[in-house]
């Protein structure tokens, strides 16, 4: 089996007029640049709302159009945030209405602990570095508690206003029970009895 055997010869050779590959669809021509209708739309109605005529000049049109551009990305945004929190201005305006008419009768209108808050105020102002707002520790503390005897303070008021109210409106309902029946026994011309 030595050298009586037949050797195969194979060649590979290529082919005299070699057919290039097709370019890639996804690479474009370095000339030309691919826009979407819209595009071209938005920019034709933006070149007809400026009114850009020959005496302009290039930079100040790409300013504006950029501009707008912008003005319309953020248009946008304020939208779909709107739109996704459910805020709109008449939304927003009937808040505020609410709010006042809420707030329209408080009678003070001084700062809660003013002092108490000064010395927190001071205290962090005077801070050099931030381990140093450690030291304003105590003043946080009165501070706040300073506001919790006050939001207290106005709870207990107000829920004794509340019941001097209520009992007074009671009162007036019973003189007008008591006038009521009085009226309608006068009608009657009988004497009401009362039971006490």
């Amino acid at each position: 089996m030595g050298s009586s055997q037949s050797v195969r010869a194979t060649h590979f050779q290529r082919p005299p007029n070699p057919i290039p590959p097709p370019p890639p669809e996804d690479e474009t021509d370095d000339h030309h640049i691919s826009i979407s209708n819209k595009m071209v739309e938005r920019l034709v109605e933006d070149a007809n709302l400026t009114g850009t005529t020959n005496n302009t000049s290039p930079n100040s049109t790409f300013g504006d159009f950029k501009e707008k551009i912008y003005m319309e990305k953020l248009k946008c945004l304020d939208d779909t945030h709107s739109e996704r929190l459910g805020l709109t201005v008449d939304e927003v305006k009937a808040l505020t209405n609410r709010i006042e008419m809420r707030t329209a009768n408080m009678v003070s209108v001084e700062p809660v602990c003013a002092e108490c808050k000064q010395l927190v105020i001071d205290c962090y102002n005077s801070a050099d570095s931030p381990s140093d707002v450690v030291k304003c520790w105590d003043a946080v503390g009165a501070f706040s508690q300073c506001v919790q005897d006050a939001g207290a303070d106005r709870l207990r008021a107000r829920t004794e206003r509340d019941a001097r109210d209520q009992e007074r409106r009671s009162r007036h309902v019973a003189r007008a029970r008591v006038h009521a029946l009085k009226e309608l026994s006068g009608a009657h011309g009988d004497s009401p009895t009362y039971e006490r």
